[in-house]
This record gives C-alpha cells, sequence and structure tokens, in this order.
C-alpha cells in the first residue's frame, strides 16, 4: 500500500471507530454505577400530597427545605441564614429558587435539609449537618440540566 491509501484509512478509521464504539456501549447495556450527587438521591421522588407540602408554595420554583421538630418559629427563621447564603451562591440562577422552613407540624418528613422540584417532588435530602457547599453543588447541577422552573 502507498502512503495515501494509508493516511486515507487511518482518516476514515478516525471517524468511524468513535462511532462504532458509542454502538457497541449503547447497546452493549453499559451503564456507569454510582452517583455524583452528595446527598441522599430519593428513588422514587416523593410527590406533594405524599409528604404532605403544600402545593400553591411548592409549585413553579426549585425549593431548599430545612424540616425541623417542633414549629417553625422565629429561632427556626433565623436557622435558615446558611441557606440563603447558599440561594445567594447561586448567582443569576438564584431567582429559580427559594428558601423555606417547616416545622414537624406542618409535615411528616423527618428533620432535615431537602431539595424539592418545581412539581412538588422531593428529590433529594440532606443530614441538618451536612456540607452546605454539597448541597450548592448539588443544586447547580439540578438547576443546569432542569427544562422546568
Amino acid at each position: 500500500m502507498n502512503s495515501r491509501k494509508v493516511t486515507m484509512l487511518l482518516i476514515l478509521g478516525s471517524s468511524v471507530l468513535p462511532i462504532i464504539l458509542a454502538v457497541v456501549v449503547y447497546f452493549g447495556g453499559f451503564a456507569p454505577q454510582g452517583s455524583i450527587a452528595k446527598g441522599e438521591l430519593l428513588n422514587p421522588v416523593l410527590t406533594v400530597e405524599e409528604w404532605g407540602g403544600e402545593a400553591e408554595v411548592f409549585s413553579g420554583s426549585w425549593s431548599i427545605l430545612k424540616t425541623q421538630a417542633g414549629a417553625c418559629d422565629a429561632a427556626c427563621d433565623q436557622s435558615l441564614e446558611p441557606l440563603r447564603r447558599v440561594h445567594d451562591a447561586l448567582g443569576k440562577e438564584a431567582d429559580r429558587v427559594q428558601v423555606v422552613g417547616l416545622g414537624s407540624d406542618k409535615t411528616s418528613l423527618e428533620p432535615g435539609i431537602w431539595i424539592v422540584d418545581p412539581l412538588g417532588n422531593l428529590v433529594m435530602r440532606y443530614s441538618l449537618d451536612a456540607e452546605l457547599k454539597s448541597l450548592l453543588t448539588d443544586l447547580k447541577k439540578l438547576l443546569k440540566v432542569s427544562r422546568i422552573g
């Protein structure tokens, strides 16, 4: 073979080989294991009716929900301040997210930090002592891929 034929075969192979590999991986059933999310991804998600939220409060925008034991009073409102800083750190995406606090008298959820989608579904959970940088990272990813809210 002359050098022109070898060059042409290399060019053709470099363009066809990725397509062949993609087809093999797709139809071969390859699926990545694990998750890069820092919080606990809820599977299946809980609808607003299942977890006892108010549809009009949790519809239309993403929510960072903090639940705690007892009623949500002034101390509860003060404990939302770190979550408001996470909200502010979202930058231009912050208008798509709200921060809400609820006490156990309003919901059946255990104490924690939850991410609620614009349809009112609980999608992720964090413990009360979770690192808020992880929450911010996960929320940015959700907002980036979301086409709702």
